[in-house]
């Protein structure tokens, strides 16, 4: 019994054929046949009879076993879930192959046989008769006119080892001098495949070896048209050395210059071809990610390179292509997916599949369409091949996936603006930004002529501008190049102005604005609508709220498009919650947001400074800011905020850590909006944050903003009490006095801040050692009716201070202790830690132990992480103590916040036992009342 697949299905016994019963038997018997007597499950089997296989489908196999068996007898074996061929190498069955079920002889007593076994084992050692013994089994296409995916894949694969014997021979021939039968071949089988190189190369030679130059260059030229017009390549780098070769003469070429035993010298193998484009010759850096290949073992290696625009991940994919290319002799391969092309849409993956197909030389016409059988022919062919493959500008994991190969000992590289997280298996290099040294390094090597080793800080100062990202880098060195009197310091002075640098980092058609121009178009009209807002926002990074209410979406929406903007590399993220632009994405985004042409730009995108955006986020940051600080010091506030845009959701800040956290990390976008709006509420809703944390700068400055804007008279008279309060902490009190004295003037009607202004008024005298001064605002504040307990309550304990100096013992402590009283019946933990400040100073002055006061306000203070209350309290307790470890502590906390009381605290340190300040000295004459 002889079984054929060389061509049409066959199976011939005693010289005659016999009928299989129909295409469903001729497709099960085809696919135990390619198994080459393997088993083949019932599954794999239903697979090949059906795309959508019915019911009944393990009953018709069963079917179609038992009526192959009707007219196969003994040949196809049952064995545990599946049916197999009975078959041996080269169609014998081998002494211990198994039988289950019955004699697997003909009735000649000779075994069965399969074609395509035999064909194997005689190419398995080339020779000319070998070969030709060899190719006389194929009556055409490997199972030709069946279909299925696995059966077209198998059979492609057996039409693959047909061409690779025929090009054996025919190297054989020819090396062997029979050049005028190869040539009389060659044109019949590159008709059949024209995008074959190894068949162009041996035309090529045959051509030149048989004294006819002219048409061997000929021969080249005709198949770089047909590559040109077909893959839109240049023929690969064998066929091309070879052409360089016969255009110069080569002796190598010469037959007997070419041992007989290496013919593949001459010419160019399908089994390697290179489709890669040129590695960069000044490539710079990315040291941690040139090995990436070296991991994969016994997988298929899929390594995504994933990044922003310009940021090099072709220019790295192609370097370690190139750098690897020996560990992949089968082929390097570089299909390019357009992803991001202008005027391009992505390539379909069935577009995709036949470009790799043509480039391992698969002839187009055995090409089949349809995904499914394209996947799995370009898996078929890589089987037992070692084949690097670079995909670039992926669209998408669903773009990739059916391009992978299948088996082990291949490897992708994969590019993409997109996260491909879908890819199972793959290994993600997230490529960042060079560098500081690698991206000066590639400036200067672009530019060439030692012009950035010249000017450094000029060409540190460009690379800034650059954002370190190696296209914008490459393009503003590619300008310095063509410019031979520009200067790197007039480059430095282009690129610095914010409006500037995209618009000069284009050069030759490339540019960066273009690169993000593309990626932006491929977003959703939400996505970009967020993407443009973001230019908008004043924080270095930001938060789901913050970008809520920008954009005035609830922070699930939010998110969403966060996570959409980072899934394509248009932002990034640094930390767990909080994202960020590349400083020349937010430049982009900013310039979309503030154009009108051609981008679809919103009005509330365009409406300026004070636009409908920005008004919704500061008045998102005033709540917010409202809700944390109050979780410091409610008091510190005195005033309602009224927004126009309430935000659909603030953050949750369950506890005064949470708050502390949010406003430290919020500060610089805090600061420049407050800076912005110079609105007062937003500045002083920020007092309690600045005053705990000791942000004395920050304090002045949004102040001194809102001063200058247009606030009403409670608005005014709040700035300037709190500029008042902030000299009283920085030791400024005759300034102080200034603002309180101006704060009076706008708070007339307004009894309660009026009584407030008093009582620190004369704080501020006392410091300036006027206690009769201060004593009168004190007991004015006393005699105002304003039904605030928490101002009379601190009004007695600077009474109290003011008193204690003045020598009143008596009258001093009394204060104190009824102050104290009162701060701990309205539950005031602020006004507690300030009146037990009070008590300790006192009790230092008139000789009373102040050890117990100044350690519970140190407490307090501690507990509300108020780090100049803390210090002071410090301070208090080495007054009281003399232990001197009491002033060091001090003296870390007042050099922390830079505050002037550091220089003091140091004399102590420096002097021990002198009278370094008031505390020191005890109040002379006291006077008992």
């Amino acid at each position: 019994m002889e079984f054929r697949i060389l061509g049409p299905l066959q199976v011939v016994v005693d010289h005659r054929r016999v009928e299989l019963g129909g295409p469903q038997a001729e497709r099960l018997l085809a696919a135990l046949l390619l198994a080459e007597g393997a088993v083949v499950s019932m599954d794999a089997l239903i697979d090949q009879l059906w795309d959508d296989p019915p019911a009944s489908a393990r009953h018709q196999v069963h079917k179609l076993i038992g009526a192959l068996r009707r007219r196969l007898p003994a040949v196809i074996g049952t064995d545990g879930p599946g049916y197999r061929i009975r078959l041996g190498a080269g169609g014998r069955f081998d002494d211990d192959d198994e039988r289950d079920d019955g004699d697997d002889t003909d009735n000649d007593g000779t075994r069965p046989t399969l074609d395509a076994i035999a064909f194997r084992e005689l190419v398995a050692t080339p020779s000319v008769a070998g070969l030709t013994a060899a190719l006389a089994f194929w009556r055409g296409p490997a199972l030709d006119g069946l279909d299925g995916r696995a059966i077209r894949a198998g059979a492609a694969a057996w039409d693959e080892r047909r061409i690779a014997a025929t090009e054996t021979l025919l190297d054989l021939r020819m090396a062997a001098g029979e050049l005028r039968q190869v040539l009389a071949e060659l044109p019949r089988h590159i008709a059949d495949h024209p995008l074959r190189e190894s068949l162009h190369g041996l035309l090529m030679t045959a051509l030149y070896r048989s004294g006819r130059r002219a048409d061997a260059l000929a021969a080249y030229a005709a198949a770089r048209a047909t590559f040109a017009e077909e893959l839109g390549l240049d023929p690969g780098p064998v066929l091309t050395r070879l052409h360089e070769q016969i255009l110069r003469a080569d002796p190598a070429l010469d037959p007997d210059a070419v041992p007989r035993s290496a013919p593949e010298v001459l010419r160019p193998t399908v089994s390697a071809p290179c489709t890669l484009p040129y590695d960069l010759p000044d490539f710079i850096g990315r040291a941690a990610h040139l090995d990436l290949l070296s991991t994969d073992s016994g997988v298929v290696g899929i390594h995504p390179i994933e990044g922003m625009a310009g940021v090099g991940k072709t220019a790295l994919a192609v370097h370690i292509a190139h750098a690897n290319a020996d560990r992949f002799p089968d082929g390097q391969l570089f299909c390019a997916l357009h992803g991001h092309t202008p005027g391009s849409p992505p390539v379909t993956v069935e577009a995709a599949l036949d470009q790799l197909l043509r480039m391992i030389g698969v002839p187009p016409e055995t090409i089949p369409d349809g995904v499914d059988r394209r996947v799995a022919r370009w898996r078929a062919e890589l089987a037992g091949r070692r084949v690097l493959v670079v995909l670039d500008d992926a669209a998408s994991a669903a773009q990739v996936g059916p391009l992978l190969p299948g088996t082990a000992g291949c490897a992708v590289l994969i590019t993409s603006r997109r996260r491909l997280s879908a890819l199972d298996g793959a290994t993600a290099v997230p490529l960042e930004v060079l560098p500081e040294p690698e991206a000066l390094a590639l400036f200067d090597r672009v530019a060439g002529d030692g012009r950035a080793a010249a000017e450094p800080a000029a060409a540190a100062a460009v690379v800034s501008s650059c954002g370190r990202l190696p296209l914008a880098i490459r393009i503003a060195a590619s300008r310095l190049a063509d410019r031979p009197l520009w200067t790197v310091s007039s480059l430095a002075d282009r690129l610095r102005t914010q409006t500037g640098s995209l618009a000069q980092l284009t050069t030759g058609g490339r540019g960066l604005a273009g690169a993000f121009t593309l990626s932006y178009r491929l977003l959703e009209p939400g996505q970009q609508r967020m993407f443009r807002l973001l230019g908008l926002h004043p924080g270095a990074d930001f938060d789901v709220y913050s970008a809520a209410a920008l954009a005035d979406l609830s922070p699930a929406e939010a998110e969403a498009q966060l996570e959409a903007l980072l899934d394509v590399h248009l932002l990034t993220q640094q930390r767990v919650g909080r994202y960020t632009f590349h400083d020349l994405l937010r430049q982009y985004a900013r310039e979309l947001a503030g154009s009108a042409a051609g981008l679809d730009v919103d009005a509330d995108a365009r409406s300026g400074p004070a636009g409908l955006p920005q008004r919704r986020l500061h008045d998102y940051f005033l709540l917010a800011a409202t809700v944390a600080c109050d979780l410091i010091g409610r008091e510190a506030r005195r005033f309602e905020p009224v927004v126009e845009h309430r935000p659909r959701s603030l953050p949750d800040l369950p506890d005064l850590d949470a708050a502390v956290r949010w406003l430290t990390t919020e500060r610089p976008t805090l600061l420049a909006v407050a800076a912005d709006s110079g609105d007062w509420q937003l500045a002083c809703a920020l007092r309690a944050y600045f005053e705990n944390g000791g942000h004395f700068a920050d304090w002045r400055a949004t102040h001194e903003a809102a001063l200058h804007g247009n606030g009403s008279d409670r608005g005014r008279a709040l700035i300037q009490f709190n500029l008042g309060a902030l000299a009283m902490w920085t030791d400024r009190p005759a300034e102080g006095l200034d603002h309180f004295r101006s704060a009076l003037a706008y708070s007339a009607d307004d009894h309660q801040l009026r009584a407030a202004i008093l009582t620190s008024q004369g704080m501020l005298a006392h410091q300036l050692f006027h206690d009769e001064e201060a004593a009168g605002y004190l007991r004015e504040a006393l005699s105002i009716d304003h039904d605030y307990p928490r101002i009379t309550a601190l009004g007695w304990n600077n009474l109290g201070l003011v008193e204690g100096r003045l020598g009143l013992r008596t009258q001093a402590l009394e204060h104190h202790r009824r102050a104290l009283a009162l701060a701990r019946q309205i539950d005031s933990p602020a006004a507690e830690r300030g009146i037990l400040l009070g008590l300790g100073e006192t009790s230092l002055r008139l000789g009373v132990d102040a050890e117990a006061p100044f350690r519970l306000a140190l407490e307090l203070a501690r507990s509300a992480r108020f780090r100049m209350q803390e210090a002071l309290a410090l301070d208090g307790l080495a007054h009281a103590t003399g232990d001197p470890q009491f002033w060091q502590q001090a003296l870390e906390i007042f050099t922390e916040l830079a505050a002037p009381r550091s220089a003091l605290t140091r004399a102590h340190l420096d002097s021990p036992g002198t009278e370094c300040c008031d505390l020191c000295r005890p109040v002379p004459g006291l006077v008992r009342t």
